[in-house]
């Protein structure tokens, strides 16, 4: 595969990971892994620093591991219909996220530092919208009631706690 790729995908072909030369995939800037049957990420999508567009919806993720840091120009995050129960305090480097989608998973909770997310202008819940998705989730009562509030509601919950 050329050095020099910028999109790739590989949706729907029921794959369970990538092999370790996609490392060399550096100026990839967007990656579609979707309904496939990931339960990792794989360890080389976290030497794609340029990725601005990061898609793994409908595989079977249980979590996101912290490396998840390493993509410091994402845009766009979409995991929605996985298992993943919790997110990682690293998401919250993540600094230009302006969609990220956790739609239909097992999240119970939000990490405290969620509030440094200051692109996610809303609660989004059309597909395309940007913002957070984060419906269909088995929430802990508190956020549930504090989300009703909207996005700057729960950051502000977030920052106070």
């Amino acid at each position: 595969m050329g050095h020099k790729l910028e999109v790739l995908s590989l949706a729907n072909n029921e794959i369970s990971g990538l092999p370790a030369s996609c490392a060399n995939l550096t100026c990839l800037r967007k990656l579609n892994l979707s309904h496939n049957k990931i339960v990792h990420i794989p360890g080389c999508v976290y030497t794609m620093k340029r990725l601005v567009f990061l898609h793994l919806a409908c595989n079977r993720l249980e979590c996101i591991a912290e490396s998840i840091a390493a993509l410091v120009e994402l845009k766009i995050l979409i995991v929605e219909g996985n298992e993943i129960h919790s997110l990682p305090k690293m998401i919250c480097c993540l600094t230009r996220l302006e969609l990220l989608n956790v739609d239909f998973n097992d999240i119970q909770n939000v990490p405290q530092e969620m509030h440094q997310l200051s692109r996610l202008e809303k609660l989004a819940y059309h597909p395309l919208d940007k913002g957070l998705h984060i419906m269909q989730n088995p929430l802990q009562k508190q956020i549930k009631e504090v989300l009703e509030g909207g996005l700057i509601a729960l950051f502000n919950y977030l920052k106070s706690n």
